[in-house]
């Protein structure tokens, strides 16, 4: 394997296994509910995440949306996530939002984002407040719309699952989400990096990881501070060589 000398550094950096800080208390106080939930917050998130364009279902383009549920569970507020049934032929046993493909009897993507969420996990429409649709996510071929929405107190043990298509439902606090101590990263080969949140019973990684990283960027600003990396290829000549 071979990296340039300020590659290696900046990796070093970015992937230290030294322990982080925790969440200072200054922090935690911008975590309350009554601090993520303000109208101020609120509007500040919907103008930077909400999509300047109407999104428009393209023809023979596969479409998808997920729900990001934001809920409060056992005094604090974190996001609602599921993980996939060893059953289904995609995506088994892997940690995403509720979601799923777009049907043609759906009004818009919108729409596809609550509808799986109630077939999922028996969350009706009614309990969403759906605060702002982001802008579309390539993965795979698939445009995947991102649908934020809080869904009030939650208790994951007691949804009424669909194990057909779910295995199980959990919840991971804000606090631990935006804890740097509890995040790692992901290198892949074309140089991307995506983060790794560990706070929860699952780890959240991949796309789903990305989309955290997305949401919780715009919605708790001054208190998550995690950057996503990306390295260059380097030239020939300006490498050295490292062993494995």
């Amino acid at each position: 394997m071979s990296l340039h000398p300020l590659t290696l550094r900046y990796l070093q950096r970015c992937f230290s296994s030294q322990p982080q800080r925790g969440l200072s208390a200054v922090h935690l106080e911008l975590l309350k509910p009554e601090v993520v939930l303000s109208e101020k917050n609120r509007k500040s998130f919907v103008e930077k995440f909400k999509s300047p364009k109407t999104t428009q279902i393209q023809e023979n383009v596969s479409h998808a949306s997920v729900l990001v549920p934001l809920c409060m569970h056992q005094g604090e507020l974190g996001f609602l996530y599921t993980l996939r049934s060893t059953k289904i032929n995609s995506n088994r046993g892997q940690v995403s939002f509720p979601g799923g493909m777009y049907d043609k009897e759906d009004r818009n993507l919108e729409e596809t984002a609550l509808r799986e969420t109630w077939e999922e996990l028996k969350i009706p429409r009614t309990k969403i407040d759906v605060w702002a649709a982001g802008n579309m996510i390539d993965k795979q071929k698939i445009k995947v719309l991102p649908v934020f929405g809080y869904i009030g107190e939650i208790n994951p043990e007691k949804l009424n699952v669909n194990k057909e298509e779910v295995g199980e439902a959990f919840f991971v606090s804000l606090r631990k989400l935006c804890d740097p101590s509890l995040c790692r990263y992901t290198q892949f080969r074309d140089g991307y990096s995506l983060p790794v949140y560990l706070g929860g019973k699952y780890r959240v990684w991949g796309f789903t990881g990305a989309i955290t990283h997305i949401v919780l960027n715009v919605l708790v600003p001054d208190v998550y501070n995690q950057q996503l990396v990306y390295l260059r290829n380097v030239t020939p000549e300006k490498e050295i060589s490292i062993s494995r």
